[in-house]
């Protein structure tokens, strides 16, 4: 049996009630951390603690608005109540929208950079403050996006509301990565192309879209939220303590293409 690489650990991810978020909570559990499943949508979240099977005792619900600092706290303090502490964060809570640049409301603007650029402030700030209280150091995971560094025309919009958010988020992951380091705590991004994911599912479903997206990914597959999962793992173990205010990029090459 393969030693479990997250034993003992407590990590909290945001957004964990499907998608990518939810394959991290579960590779999470099988590594052996505790995981504090937070979503908007609690029974999103109850459906991946009932997939974890016989992981579940080391998962907890929590319902969570993460744009509200009131929510951001009491969400925190429910992992410390259940598991003694945090010792991992992924933001990994997102959204994404296509309204093209000339029709975007101010509305639209604020909901897409509260949830993926405030909503991970608050979450960071918030578990950084009880990491150093224990003195343990620890890990910060932000999700961005290759949309951080790459503009991705579609939908007839180049998504100006999102591609700022994930770039905010990019250099936000830099900006705490350095005044954490003397603490213990890493900072680090992972920046995915396009997943397979419910959200996505039904625009890939057609035939041009898929192609799309193929042709832009030279090795040649749409990226699983396994893979995801996989770098977010790496940066969560000990052996990853040297690498902070990093990016990894899961995109399949798209960007160096």
């Amino acid at each position: 049996m393969n030693e479990m690489k997250l034993a003992g650990k407590v990590a909290i991810v945001t957004g964990a009630g499907s998608g990518n978020g939810r394959a991290i909570a579960l590779r999470y559990l099988q590594e052996g951390a505790s995981v504090v499943i937070a979503d908007m949508n609690l029974a999103g979240a109850e459906e991946t603690i009932a997939l974890a099977k016989e992981s579940g005792s080391r998962a907890l619900a929590v319902k969570a608005d993460v744009t509200s600092e009131a929510e951001v706290e009491q969400m925190v303090a429910e992992a410390i109540r259940h598991f003694g502490g945090v010792d991992i964060l992924v933001n990994n809570a997102g959204i994404v929208a296509f309204t093209p640049f000339l029709d975007l409301s101010e509305a639209e603007w604020d909901k897409v950079h509260n949830v993926n650029l405030k909503a991970p402030f608050l979450c960071s700030q918030a578990v950084a403050r009880e990491m150093i209280k224990r003195g343990q150091g620890g890990r910060i995971i932000n999700i961005t996006s290759v949309e951080a560094h790459v503009v991705v025309s579609s939908s007839g919009s180049c998504q100006p509301h999102y591609n700022s958010s994930k770039g905010g988020l990019h250099m936000l992951t830099k900006a705490i990565a350095l005044e954490l380091a003397p603490m213990g705590i890493t900072v680090n991004s992972v920046a995915p192309g396009v997943v397979e994911t419910p959200f996505t599912a039904q625009g890939l479903k057609n035939p041009d879209i898929r192609k799309w997206v193929l042709d832009r990914v030279p090795v040649g597959r749409i990226a699983q939220p396994d893979d995801i999962a996989n770098a977010v793992v790496f940066l969560s173990q000990d052996e990853s303590e040297y690498i902070t205010g990093s990016t990894i990029f899961v995109d399949g090459g798209w960007t160096i293409a």
